[in-house]
């Protein structure tokens, strides 16, 4: 059926899983280059223009995987699996994209930072664009690598559009119904809310969270990699949340990796960029 429209744009979805059948790599069989699930969002924006904060949480056994919104890995320890993102489309043909991928220990890929929002840090695209974006430059590596659906919000049904009066997820539906000869090993969403929502109980922001992944696994039935999340607040209720949502996370089969945003100074990194911050001790720790 067409979806508000336009003829091109099919609603509906595709290679959805149960439990029982998450590949390797998923919530059944956590990540294999450390022990926990958690990873890292991190850049090079730092005076050593390279990974020096992301390499602060080498040898915390939860920590085994990171990303920087592109490649290369700008010197990433090898403690860490890193995973490529082709953050938007190639206008052409883009060899440092396949070489990325095909480099040794490259285990799985990332696609598409938040192609279903419209603000200028995003990729910005329509679902039928993005889909004929992953037949040239995602589904070319199915089954050499595990290859992600497009990173997208899920966040408390918070209606962003991205040239169409739909939100995220009804993106995320139609960019499925234009995919649908696409294959998909896991879905990787976004979340941002604040930690304790003014006029509400103090656990609601963890709630809040856990009701959003839940409805993701319920919608699209793949393991879930949680690539971008993050509450609004102080570092001590940033510290609160993440002790109530990160054992939560840890115990549910369906979510395969998440990471925290970010490894930035006055984040999970301290002010002075010399070492973690509470909030990343707590989030490398708890």
């Amino acid at each position: 059926m067409p979806c508000n429209g336009k003829a091109t744009e099919t609603c509906g979805g595709s290679n959805r899983l149960t439990v029982s059948q998450l590949p390797d790599g998923g919530g059944t069989n956590p990540p294999t280059a450390g022990k926990g699930k958690r990873g890292l969002c991190y850049n090079n924006n730092n005076p050593s223009k390279n990974a020096v904060y992301a390499n602060m949480f080498k040898g915390y056994s939860k920590i085994s995987w990171a990303y920087d919104w592109g490649y290369p890995s700008w010197d990433l320890d090898t403690f860490f699996e890193f995973v490529p993102m082709l953050w938007g489309k190639p206008s052409g043909a883009a060899p440092d994209w396949t070489a990325a991928v095909q480099t040794a220990g490259t285990k799985s890929i990332l696609g598409f930072n938040e192609p279903d929002l419209t603000y200028g840090g995003s990729s910005n695209m329509l679902p039928a664009d993005a889909a004929a974006g992953y037949a040239s430059y995602m589904e070319p590596f199915r089954g050499q690598v595990q290859v992600g659906t497009p990173n997208v919000l899920w966040n408390n049904d918070v209606g962003s559009s991205s040239g169409g009066a739909y939100n995220s997820r009804v993106w995320t539906r139609y960019f499925l119904g234009n995919c649908t000869a696409c294959h998909f090993d896991y879905a990787a969403i976004h979340y941002y809310q604040d930690c304790e929502p003014a006029g509400r109980a103090q656990d609601t922001g963890p709630d809040w969270f856990k009701g959003n992944v839940t409805h993701a696994w319920d919608t699209l039935r793949l393991p879930l990699w949680i690539t971008e999340f993050q509450c609004y607040g102080s570092e001590d209720q940033q510290v609160r949340f993440l002790q109530k949502v990160m054992p939560w996370l840890d115990a549910q089969a369906y979510v395969a990796r998440y990471a925290y945003f970010g490894t930035f100074p006055d984040l999970l990194i301290n002010h002075d960029g010399t070492a973690l911050s509470a909030l990343g001790q707590a989030y490398a720790t708890t």
